[in-house]
């Protein structure tokens, strides 16, 4: 057989399954509005969804003498966290939520296919590419529960991160507890030299010892502006919005419209799978009367 032969018998069969299918129409409609209904059920059974979201940075550690902060952790390190068990289980029991709980504690399958919590890094703005910013969103069977979601697990972040930073900060606060000791010594010490020097006479025969106190009066000085810029600068580092926690960066929005199920892609998967399994059932039957003649 030539391949004109074949192209010819397979548009004469299109053809004849063409002006079958326009004899059936009827039958073709009846599955499509089949379909169409079963949209309509899936919809009516699929409880509705409301989707929550928020844009959280992660916890900043200010730098002595830099402008700029260390994150606590990296943002990716940080969503991989976020998406543990451990952790969205201590988010679900913070919130009380029943139904997360139970899908968290039933399998690992169900932790995989549960969508309570979805994270993304969010798009970086910065020239080096590092993102410090985490998109949170939860879904919930109400709009309140999945800002309550997405709000607590933010509010476990900042906690576990407050935990991780908590000996840098320490050890700045002990760092900067020191500079103030010696500043203040400092200062005690300069004002028992100026008084020494303003005692000593200029004409008097211990212009040498004048020499002596007048550079180490210098010298407190400079120590004192040393000190200084070192309380300064710890200071700088220790507040915001050098280091600061983990938070959304705006407030939790909440969408009042249900984000699922998404209705018009269910009545047209439905009408269009309707559709086809009419035009299937009538290339059957003509199969069927094809071997029977």
């Amino acid at each position: 057989m030539t391949q004109e032969t074949r192209l010819a018998q397979d548009a004469g069969s299109l053809l004849e399954l063409w002006q079958e299918a326009q004899r059936r129409w009827r039958h073709v409609a009846a599955w499509a509005i089949a379909g169409l209904a079963a949209g309509g059920l899936a919809i009516w059974l699929i409880p509705p969804k409301y989707e929550a979201i928020a844009v959280a940075q992660v916890g900043q550690i200010g730098q002595v003498g830099q402008l700029a902060s260390a994150p606590v952790e990296p943002a990716i390190q940080a969503v991989e966290r976020m998406r543990t068990p451990a952790f969205q289980l201590r988010v679900a029991e913070r919130i009380g939520h029943e139904e997360w709980l139970a899908d968290l504690k039933r399998s690992p399958k169900a932790l995989a296919d549960a969508e309570h919590l979805v994270l993304n890094l969010a798009k970086s703005t910065s020239a080096m590419g590092n993102s410090a910013l985490i998109e949170v969103r939860a879904k919930a069977e109400t709009a309140d529960s999945a800002r309550r979601i997405v709000d607590a697990a933010i509010h476990e972040l900042a906690s576990k991160h407050a935990e991780m930073a908590k000996p840098t900060l320490d050890r700045m606060h002990l760092d900067l507890a020191i500079a103030r000791e010696r500043l203040a010594s400092a200062e005690k010490e300069l004002t028992q030299v100026g008084r020494a020097v303003a005692n000593v006479g200029v004409k008097d025969d211990r212009f040498t010892q004048l020499s002596l106190m007048t550079a180490l009066r210098v010298q407190k000085e400079s120590e004192l502006f040393n000190q200084r810029q070192a309380i300064m600068a710890l200071q700088t580092a220790l507040e915001a919005p050098a280091s600061v926690g983990a938070k959304a960066i705006e407030g939790t929005f909440a969408w009042e419209k249900a984000v699922s199920p998404k209705r018009g892609l269910l009545l047209t998967v439905g009408l269009v799978g309707g559709t086809l399994a009419g035009l299937i059932s009538v290339f059957a039957g003509l199969v069927r009367r094809r071997r029977s003649a």
